[in-house]
């Protein structure tokens, strides 16, 4: 054997060695389903500052699933952030506000309970394991639920009181929130605090109005209460603050979940092992709705479904989520333990037993059958939002500056128009429609007929072929692969700056590549927009 000969083998040998690798490893992570990074059993000595960290590495471990955004501070200027799970998830654009469903998670809102946040973690984690191995979580198809939906992870709402309830107030950064702190609450019992590092309740703190369909009115229902022991000043829990949405905490989650069309919010409290879902005050059709979702988090937790509130108290965040959208909002309390911060022994027992990490997924499968209302808003024109009652969905549209749309199925992100398109030999081009963001598409066939090509359909290869004598143009319905050959016969392919788009069973093409292609100018088009709306993004 030559040396060369015998180089090649070695090189050969290398190389198949760094593939066996390569796959047992992808394999190995594939199949695992041991915890990565989220380990229970290390849970209960985590602080804020460790949550975040494992919520950065979750992250970075996984950059084609996960992102993070820091979406606010604390009181105490630690992060609140919010960890986004969705396929290809760097490939995010605005059309994904309409083309996915959007869920809201979170934990953390009360400082004492301190089970949640690692839980939701763990959650992420499994989810993503999942994804990549079907067996992980045998009961759902994470990678198929992602393809179309978002998941939107907060993790810890009020990492301040969280840090205070593990390990006191010498966890205060700031030292003068700490002796302030100590001056708000004089007898601090710090493993009992419920609220912030000011003495804020923040589940009393969110801003509750509401449309009240029979008596036609905005109702603020905001520090109304009927509970005789509720403190009208700073304490460790109930007291709702000096106004709504006045602190940070607060305001970050109630910002955060007006930016997407949240489809349901499920919030991770403790304790009691119940389903807070009462929510009467919004009409009969979104109670109903709400009752579906809790049942079905019901069957999943075996937790039960809680009564009226007899304390009657407001401004909590599932009251907020739902006075804007109209959209289910839950609180579910896990664990039986009186005990806080919660013990180390129910971090695995309530994830795993009352089967916690399947809730947002159940709700997922939910959302995607029930799909949208007819009552839909748009607001200068881009879609903000559907109601499944026209009446309050004309009020919030009213408030927000907007309108209402009523159509059945998915909404379109903005409203199209459509336009009359005159050529200037006299043409005129009826199908035409003009986006939302300005850009004309005309019908591939009326227009390439109007300029005498031949039109046909080759089924074999799913295209579309207009023909005039030597030049010809091809666009495959299903890639918009685009070919042109000219009637000096050269064939150039088209990179298409505006995707062709299909509505109503025509193919309709940016109105810029057929100038391009007929050698038009701009100045031999006029256009005329008419006020027909068109529910289709192009």
């Amino acid at each position: 054997m030559t040396k060369l000969a015998r180089n090649k083998i070695y090189i050969q040998s290398f190389i198949l060695l760094i593939l066996f690798i390569a796959l047992k490893g992808v394999h190995s992570y594939a199949s695992s389903p041991m915890p990565v990074i989220v380990d229970l059993d290390n849970a209960y000595t985590m602080s804020s500052e460790h949550v975040y960290q494992k919520a950065v590495q979750l992250v970075e471990s996984h950059p084609y699933l996960l992102e993070l955004e820091i979406i606010g501070y604390s009181v105490d200027r630690k992060p609140i952030y919010v960890i986004r799970m969705t396929h290809n998830i760097y490939m995010t654009d605005d059309f994904d506000y309409v083309e996915k469903s959007h869920l809201l998670i979170d934990a953390g809102v009360h400082a004492r309970e301190t089970v949640n946040p690692m839980l939701v973690l763990r959650m992420i984690e499994d989810y993503v394991l999942d994804y990549y191995n079907d067996n992980h979580l045998s009961e759902y198809n994470v990678k198929s639920l992602v393809q179309d939906s978002v998941l939107h992870f907060i993790p810890l709402v009020n990492p301040d009181g969280f840090d205070v309830a593990k390990y006191g107030t010498q966890t205060i950064d700031n030292p003068v929130l700490r002796q302030t702190l100590s001056a708000l609450i004089p007898n601090l019992r710090p493993h009992r605090l419920k609220a912030n590092i000011r003495g804020v309740d923040l589940n009393r703190n969110f801003e509750d109005v509401f449309y009240n369909t029979t008596n036609k009115m905005w109702v603020n229902q905001w520090g109304i209460s009927n509970a005789l022991d509720n403190p009208d000043a700073p304490a460790e829990d109930f007291y709702e603050g000096i106004a709504p949405g006045s602190e940070t905490e607060t305001q970050a989650l109630m910002q955060y979940m007006l930016r997407y069309d949240f489809r349901a919010y499920v919030t991770y409290h403790s304790m009691g092992q119940v389903i807070y879902y009462w929510l009467d005050h919004l009409g009969s059709s979104y109670f109903s709705q709400n009752t579906e979702f809790a049942l079905l988090a019901k069957s999943l937790t075996r937790y039960q479904m809680m009564p009226p509130n007899v304390r009657e108290e407001y401004g909590y965040s599932t009251h907020y989520f739902a006075n804007n959208t109209l959209k289910p909002a839950l609180t579910l309390e896990t664990t039986a333990s009186y005990a806080f911060p919660t013990p180390s022994n129910y971090y695995k027992h309530e994830y795993y037993t009352h089967n916690l990490w399947a809730v947002p997924l159940a709700f997922l499968e939910k959302i995607k059958a029930v799909g949208y209302s007819d009552y839909k808003i748009y607001v200068n024109g881009v879609y903000v939002r559907d109601m499944i009652s026209k009446e309050y969905a004309d009020e919030m549209a009213k408030k927000l500056g907007g309108d209402v749309h009523i159509y059945k199925g998915k909404p379109s992100y903005g409203l199209s128009k459509k336009v009359s398109v005159g050529l200037s030999d006299g043409t005129v081009l009826s199908q035409s429609v003009q986006s939302f963001d300005g850009r004309i598409f005309v019908s591939f066939k009326e227009i390439f007929e109007a300029q005498l090509f031949d039109i046909s359909w080759r089924s074999e290869d799913n295209t579309s072929v207009a023909q005039r004598e030597n030049e010809i143009v091809q666009i495959h319905l299903k890639t918009f692969e685009t070919t042109v050959t000219g009637s000096d016969g050269i064939v150039k392919e088209i990179a298409w700056s505006s995707s062709p788009s299909v509505y109503n069973g025509r193919l309709m093409v940016p109105l810029s590549f057929v100038l391009e292609v007929l050698n038009l100018e701009e100045n031999d088009v006029n256009i005329v927009v008419t006020d027909e709306v068109v529910y289709k993004d192009f």
